[in-house]
């Protein structure tokens, strides 16, 4: 059974299409462009602080920014905010987990077969 929404306006996602006349080749919507921009800025920034060098035009930096945009929009509705995407992230994070079970391995050396080396002259 299919379930729609009940009210229409969250079916529609707030797109910029580009300048009026020239249609951009994608749709993004707005809060995508704000993503980008944060993701972008935050990875020169890491890239100026830590040893690396940064090429003109910065190629893989813009092919990593437009993947993790394009990931976390997909988390990102009208439900789901950025700002609760970040925070579940942290407390998955910072979450306790079990800790692994541990097995206990005991070796009898007296059932180890050991082979002649055979010596190549």
């Amino acid at each position: 059974m299919l379930l729609r929404p009940d009210d229409d306006v969250y079916r529609v996602d707030a797109v910029w299409l580009g300048p009026q006349g020239f249609t951009l080749p994608w749709s993004a919507r707005y809060s995508a462009y704000g993503i980008w921009l944060m993701l972008f800025v935050a990875i020169l920034t890491v890239e100026a602080v830590l040893p690396m060098q940064v090429t003109i035009p910065p190629v893989w930096e813009l092919v990593v920014t437009v993947l993790a945009t394009y990931a976390l929009t997909g988390v990102i509705d009208h439900d789901r905010s950025v700002g609760s995407v970040f925070q579940l992230l942290a407390i998955e994070v910072r979450s306790p987990r079990r800790p692994p079970a541990r097995s206990v391995v005991r070796l009898d050396p007296a059932r180890v077969r050991v082979r002649e080396a055979h010596h190549v002259q």
